[in-house]
Order: C-alpha cells, then structure tokens, then sequence
C-alpha cells in the first residue's frame, strides 16, 4: 500500500475522531469523504451506541491499550466470516468512535499522543486487512457515492440500516 493511501486513511480516522469527542475542527471537512463519513458513521454510531452499552458496560476500556486490544478482537470477528463490504467498512470506524467516547467517559486523559495512537491503530487495521477490498470496490470515491446516496434518501424517511 502506498504512504499517500496510509496518509489519507489515517487523516480520514482522524478527523472522524476529533468529530465525534465533539473537539474544534478548523472549517468543514477536508473531503467530501471526510463528510460523509461525519455524518454517516456519527448518525449510526449515535444509533448503536444505547444498544452496545450493556456490551461496553463490562468491556475494561480504561485505557489506549485496552481499547487498541478490544478494537482488534471485535472488528476481527466482525470479518470472521469472509465478508467486506461498505457497511462493514464503516462499522470500523464507528466502533474507533464509540471506544474512544468510552475512554473520555472513563477519565482517560485523550492526548494528542493518545489519539495519535488511536488513529494509528485504526488506520492500521484498515491498511493492512481491508485496503486491497476498498481498491477493489472503486475506492474512497465508491464509499462516498454509497453512503451518500443511502443517507440523503434514508435519512428524510427516518429510517438507516446497514445490511451486513
């Protein structure tokens, strides 16, 4: 894989990141990617969240580590079976969203060295285990185009789900 598609991931992740703890963000998104993965992935996150918190209730997210160690667990059997698509893609996102809101939650300090590391370890995941699938099925510009459409459409009748 080469820097640039690390660099992008890693500025989308980001991004995505400072968004949902709610920091300041310096103007709109930076790509219409970074959009709609804003709006997509943090209107689902907000979704899931009530449903996930007895799960995450007994979870020990009380560090960047602990978190990194349950990331890794549940994304990995989230693809046990084989299967990627855009759904799937964007659940990795919202779960680094929703365990870095649980650190906060549990008084851990988020430094820039910790949401580095946290970034890095999403950024990671999608990198070495979903890059070749996402350059397959058309790229970052795919996900937008999908996303997009099924948001804007779905999201005035008030209804989302993603099919997994």
């Amino acid at each position: 894989m080469e820097r640039s598609e690390y660099c992008y991931v890693y500025h989308l992740v980001q991004d995505y990141l400072k968004y949902v703890l709610q920091e300041p963000q310096l103007g709109p998104a930076p790509s219409r990617v970074a959009h709609v993965l804003r709006t997509t992935a943090s209107f689902l996150q907000k979704e899931n969240e009530e449903s996930l918190k007895p799960c995450l209730d007994t979870l020990d997210i009380t560090s960047v580590d602990a978190a990194r160690r349950i990331f890794t667990e549940v994304v990995d059997k989230e693809f046990a079976d084989g299967n990627t698509n855009w759904g799937r893609i964007l659940t990795i996102f919202m779960f680094g969203g929703i365990l870095s809101k649980r650190l906060q939650e549990h008084k851990v300090q988020l430094t820039g060295d910790n949401k580095e590391q946290i970034s890095y370890f999403i950024t990671e995941y999608i990198i070495n285990n979903k890059a070749e699938w996402i350059e397959a099925n058309g790229g970052w510009v795919s996900f937008s185009a999908v996303f997009y459409n099924h948001f804007s459409l779905l999201s005035r009748s008030g209804e989302f789900s993603l099919i997994h």
